[in-house]
């Protein structure tokens, strides 16, 4: 028996052609109203599709040339950085988390954990990312959730993967 194992990367939750750009659950403006992050913070363009009862989310990051992080992050070659894309994971999983815990717009969600991280390709500006995810665990009573989630290319392949943990405060 070999002691070298390869391992596959991880399923995708979804197609990203199944989820259109066109075709919006909530814009930006909404995605704002759940998530106080502003300006270079705000990691979610929109949110495509929610299924509660199915446990699935499926938002989109547009990363426009010029973003903040593009001068400084690797000069001459920009790669959207892993931090922001564990934020960006975190921002999607909180809306998910407003709507399945029944929070409203007026709770703070705060990012307890990462765990489980996989950064699996670069990503550079104008690029569109899927993000898809579902929770793994959540308690309405303590408005607490663990939560995973995907990001991928329009093609399907990931770039990122991560258990988020969360909690209203």
């Amino acid at each position: 028996m070999s002691s070298n194992l390869i391992l596959d990367p991880p399923q995708n939750l979804i197609d990203p052609k199944d989820y259109p750009l066109d075709k919006i659950f909530l814009d930006t403006e909404g995605c704002m109203k759940l998530n106080p992050q502003r300006e270079e913070f705000l990691q979610v363009t929109s949110i495509l599709h929610l299924d509660l009862p199915g446990n699935l989310i499926v938002g989109h990051r547009r990363l426009e040339p010029g973003e903040f992080w593009e001068r400084g992050h690797l000069p001459g070659r920009p790669l959207f950085p892993g931090v922001l894309m564990i934020e960006c994971l975190a921002q999607v999983g909180s809306i998910q988390a407003h709507y399945g815990l029944e929070l409203g717009g007026d709770r703070f969600l705060g990012f307890g954990a990462a765990d489980n991280v996989r950064f699996i390709d670069t990503v550079e500006p104008g690029t569109d990312l899927w993000i898809a995810g579902h929770f793994l665990r959540s308690s309405k009573s303590r408005s607490y959730f663990r939560w995973n989630g995907r990001i991928m290319r329009e093609c399907g392949k990931p770039v990122c993967t991560a258990t988020i943990t969360g909690m209203a405060l």
